[in-house]
C-alpha cells in the first residue's frame, strides 16, 4: 500500500501494524520523512520524499492508496487524486480521510472555528476540503463512496496542538489561550464539545 503525505509517521506506524504487507510512505517534506523514520519502523516499510502530484511509481503499483489530512494541503488536489488513481491497481482502493473545518461544532462558542478557517487558509490549506472531496473525485473520473467518519467526543486540549503551529494573529493567540483554559477546566467532561467532521472517501481502482 501507499500512504501519501505521511508527515512525521504517526499514522504510518499504525498502517504498518495493520497492513500485513509492504507499506510505502511518501511526503513532499524531506525533513518530515526523516522524522517519520523515528516513529514508524519495520522491515516492510519504505519511506521516501516525493510530490503527490508527480509520484515516482509505475502505473498500477499499489493495491491501496491512502490519504489522511493530506489533500487539504495540496493545490490542486485533483492532481494528487489523478496520480493516486494512476498508481492504483485494478481492483484496488483509494481511501481519503479529510476534514471540513467549515462544519466544525463548538459548544460553548469559543471562536475556534473562525480561527481554524482563517489560519489554515493563510497557511495555504483548504479548510473545507471535506465537502469538496466527492466532487473532486468525480471530476478526475473516480466513482466515490462517501460517509462521515469522525466520532464526536468531549473536547481535550491536545486538539489545539496543530492550531498552535499555524500562523496566528496576536488576537487569535489570546483567544486560543482562553479556549485552552476553558477546555482544561472542563477536565474531559461534555461541558465543552468540539467536533470537526471528517469525510471518508473510498473509490475503486479502474
Amino acid at each position: 500500500m501507499l500512504e501519501v503525505g505521511c508527515g512525521h509517521g504517526f499514522v504510518t506506524r499504525e498502517l504498518v501494524r495493520r497492513a500485513g504487507g509492504t507499506v510505502t510512505a511518501v511526503d513532499l517534506d524531506a525533513d518530515a520523512v526523516f522524522a517519520a523514520r523515528a516513529h514508524a519502523k519495520g522491515p516492510d516499510l519504505l519511506l521516501a520524499a516525493a510530490d503527490a502530484r508527480k509520484l515516482p511509481f509505475a502505473d498500477g503499483s499499489f493495491d491501496l492508496v491512502f490519504f489522511q489530512n493530506t489533500l487539504m494541503w495540496i493545490d490542486p488536489a485533483e492532481d494528487a487524486l489523478k496520480e493516486a488513481a494512476r498508481v492504483l491497481q485494478t481492483g484496488g482502493a483509494l481511501v481519503a480521510l479529510e476534514p471540513d473545518y467549515g462544519g466544525m461544532i463548538e459548544e460553548p462558542d469559543l471562536g475556534l472555528r473562525n480561527i481554524w478557517l482563517d489560519a489554515l487558509e493563510r497557511a495555504g490549506a483548504d479548510p473545507v476540503i471535506g465537502r469538496r472531496l466527492p466532487q473532486l473525485a468525480e471530476d478526475v473520473g473516480l466513482d466515490p463512496w462517501v460517509e462521515f467518519a469522525h466520532i464526536p467526543r468531549a473536547a481535550e486540549s491536545d486538539e489545539l496542538a496543530l492550531l498552535e503551529e499555524l500562523p496566528l494573529t496576536m488576537g487569535q493567540r489570546r483567544l486560543l489561550e482562553g479556549a485552552r483554559g476553558i477546555i482544561a477546566g472542563a477536565q474531559g467532561s461534555w461541558s465543552v464539545f468540539l467536533h470537526v467532521p471528517y469525510v471518508l472517501l473510498v473509490t475503486p481502482g479502474a
